[in-house]
């Protein structure tokens, strides 16, 4: 009776119209062999707080219990890794099994994954679904810079395809515009993402995608929140006095401008 309890709570808790804040976490490390990789993935996940992290290029043939404790720290846990494919790939999942439950997993390789995904989306579209991670493709030319970065347009309509096919949402990224960067410094692209079904923005709308400071990978990590109470920035409160300072209007006006806002600033 008591396990019975425990597990109508744990659902309670899982849907009860989110009244805690849920976290994932995506990373490509470029490699998880290394301690200093393995050392930056557990702060990450002492810092983020995440419920559900998803790894991409660990660079790992064999994941067991060790190394995912390297990684996750004591706290209970399931995973489920695919292992690497030549000298590249593998993915790495783990989730906390106190909020989290897995009815089943699925692994598959890199190569034509958007052309699997799309009848497992399409099969599903009355749940919430979430695809994340590294998609090595970009929706526009804004989202590629640099003076050797070459855009295909090409590609960028087969993913633009694949994304209003299966009717996802692309939630805009707060925290820096790019999650890939060259290290020259100057080459920089935003191919990492979530991506996400209607049936999860109508449960969670407040759903935020984040991209956090740049570590020892090429990529940036991302966090997916979802929080019930959080409702985004709060409203600027402005000051009459601020109208008064020189330049003002005009340091505005080119915010604005700047931000693809052509409203007419009155004072």
């Amino acid at each position: 009776m008591a396990s019975r309890k425990k597990w109508k709570r744990m659902l309670r808790r899982l849907w009860g119209g989110l009244s805690f804040p849920m976290r994932l976490l995506s990373y490509n490390v470029r490699g998880l062999g290394g301690g200093e990789k393995r050392g930056e993935v557990r702060k990450l996940v002492s810092e983020k707080h995440s419920f559900v992290m998803c790894i991409q290029e660990s660079k790992l043939g064999v994941v067991d219990d060790l190394m995912i404790k390297l990684i996750w720290g004591d706290a209970a846990c399931g995973y489920s890794y695919q292992p690497l494919v030549g000298a590249s790939g593998g993915l790495v999942t783990v989730w906390d099994t106190s909020c989290v439950v897995v009815w089943s997993t699925t692994s598959f390789s890199h190569v034509g994954v958007m052309g699997f995904l799309t009848p497992l989306v399409a099969n599903n579209n009355d749940v919430c679904v979430c695809v994340c991670g590294d998609f090595n493709s970009v929706r526009n030319w804004k989202e590629r810079r640099g003076r050797s970065s070459v855009f295909r347009q090409a590609d960028a309509d087969l993913f633009n395809k694949f994304i209003e096919d299966n009717f996802l949402i692309d939630l805009p990224i707060c925290g820096r515009l790019f999650t890939w960067y060259r290290g020259d410094g100057i080459s920089m692209s935003r191919i990492d993402r979530f991506l996400l079904s209607a049936k999860w923005c109508e449960a969670w709308p407040n759903s935020i995608q984040v991209a956090h400071q740049r570590g020892l990978s090429d990529h940036v990590p991302l966090s997916l929140y979802v929080d019930a109470a959080n409702w985004g920035p709060r409203p600027l409160r402005m000051l009459r006095c601020w109208a008064e300072f020189p330049g003002y209007d005009d340091f505005v006006r080119n915010k604005w401008v700047r931000n693809g806002i052509n409203n007419t600033l009155r004072t």
